[in-house]
């Protein structure tokens, strides 16, 4: 087996920063809540219930930076997403690929795949709430997609890497086309 051509994981700058505003948030907060709390102008659910989603985030985040594990990999076996599949997907399975742009600062796109229902079958697919990158595509029965936001690769430099094995050549491509009629 060829190692993978592309690996995609995390940035680690993006996500060094992210982890450091979400930190900086989460004390923020909990001093806010605190004082407010202390001088009785808020209930302390309410104040409480703002402080434990700004530290879950904060620990989310820290989570992420800490995970070096390839978001995708894409080599000559098909392509690997090790978040929603231990197996890599073989080309042939991919029906559909492409990738679209992102106008954020981070923003690296992302790639939609569409694949077979028993390729789908296998997958495990995050939940955008919890930040996770692979998740299902919308609009496509059997599709997922890889929100390339915070990754060290753009979708655009997936997709390229994908053109060069995808999609696979017919099992009639490689007969020459002259051999049919010879004699």
């Amino acid at each position: 087996m060829k190692p993978p051509e592309l690996v995609v994981r995390r940035s680690r700058l993006i996500a060094g920063l992210t982890f450091a505003m979400a930190a900086i948030l989460a004390v923020a907060a909990i001093w806010y809540a605190i004082s407010v709390v202390r001088a009785g102008e808020v209930s302390w659910l309410g104040a409480g219930l703002v402080v434990t989603l700004l530290v879950f985030y904060a620990i989310q985040t820290g989570a992420q930076l800490r995970d070096d594990t390839p978001l995708a990999a894409i080599g000559p076996e098909g392509l690997r997403v090790p978040r929603a599949s231990a197996a890599p997907i073989a080309w042939s399975e991919i029906r559909r690929v492409g990738a679209s742009r992102s106008f954020s600062l981070n923003g690296g796109g992302r790639l939609d795949v569409e694949v077979v229902p028993e390729a789908f079958a296998r997958l495990k697919l995050g939940n955008r709430l919890f930040g996770d990158a692979v998740v299902k595509m919308v609009g496509a029965p059997f599709g997922f997609s890889l929100l390339a936001q915070g990754f060290d690769h753009r979708a655009s430099d997936m997709l390229a890497a994908i053109g060069r094995h995808w999609p696979p050549p017919a099992p009639d491509d490689d007969a020459d086309p002259g051999a049919a009629g010879a004699d």
